[in-house]
């Protein structure tokens, strides 16, 4: 697959016009909400190749659509994922409400307000990209230490606010983007798994070890493929299983009795 690579700001801009139709994958008014968390692959970026061009757009069948499948398929309509991934964004953006989080409020104040029973958090991509380029100012510039601090701190937030967290490891990239360096921020993301006992969805080393990786990837080498959000989604819908499955069929449960209709998967 040969790399091509473009401002990945372009997915902040057009996600702006977009953001409604991604984040509309559910209501509150189910029994059982799950809110996740990330840059543009949690919000569903792809880039295409159109007349020779690159250019991004945002589909449907990203990771967290599918999720929503997934869970429909097995449990009915009582669950629902809401998709509030912001292109561009770092785990500090999240922490303090700043920059691609500019429209929240802090996580702790974010976090008491939520409906969600469940948190994905899908950060780091994004923070190595800003640390290697240096192109944001300094204190949000997070080496791989300071994403532990970060992600510490906003697994704890969550916790503190009644909320179980599920960690999501990030796809590798290929191209200008090994520049960034993500292995290590991967490897502190595992490290936070192990110290707070959080699940962790393992995607970067899986993905690496698949034949010809690379070829998942979307034409900038940095979106996932659509087979490639459906090889993500696969893996965190079994994480979600593994550990809270008897609390997603109890909400599915309850949607039936209240009059939804349940799946079987």
């Amino acid at each position: 697959m040969k790399p091509y690579s473009f401002h990945i700001g372009m997915f902040f801009s057009l996600s702006t016009a977009l953001t409604p139709a991604i984040s509309a994958t559910g209501t509150t008014n189910n029994n059982f909400i799950i809110e996740a968390y990330g840059g543009s692959s949690t919000q569903g970026a792809m880039a295409v190749r159109e007349n020779g061009k690159v250019h991004p757009v945002f589909i449907k069948n990203n990771e967290i659509g599918l999720i929503n499948q997934f869970l429909k398929e097995k449990y009915g309509d009582g669950i629902s994922v809401v998709n509030k991934g912001a292109s561009s964004s770092q785990a500090m953006d999240l922490l303090n409400g700043k920059y691609f989080y500019k429209n929240n409020k802090s996580w702790r104040e974010e976090m008491e307000k939520s409906p969600a029973r469940i948190i994905l958090l899908n950060f780091a991509t994004n923070d190595a990209r800003h640390f290697h380029f240096r192109d944001i100012e300094p204190d949000y510039r997070v080496s791989p230490d300071k994403y532990t601090t970060v992600m510490t701190q906003l697994v704890n937030i969550a916790r503190a606010a009644g909320k179980e967290v599920i960690l999501q490891e990030p796809h590798p990239i290929c191209g200008g983007g090994e520049k960034w360096h993500i292995a290590p921020y991967v490897s502190k993301l595992d490290a936070v798994a192990r110290a707070e006992s959080v699940p962790l969805v393992r995607q970067y080393q899986r993905i690496l070890q698949m034949k010809d990786w690379q070829s998942l990837l979307s034409p900038d080498c940095i979106h996932p493929s659509e087979e490639l959000y459906r090889i993500k989604a696969q893996e965190t819908f079994s994480v979600l299983v593994a550990n809270y499955g008897p609390e997603l069929a109890a909400a599915g449960r309850r949607h039936n009795a209240d009059g939804g209709q349940m799946v079987k998967r």
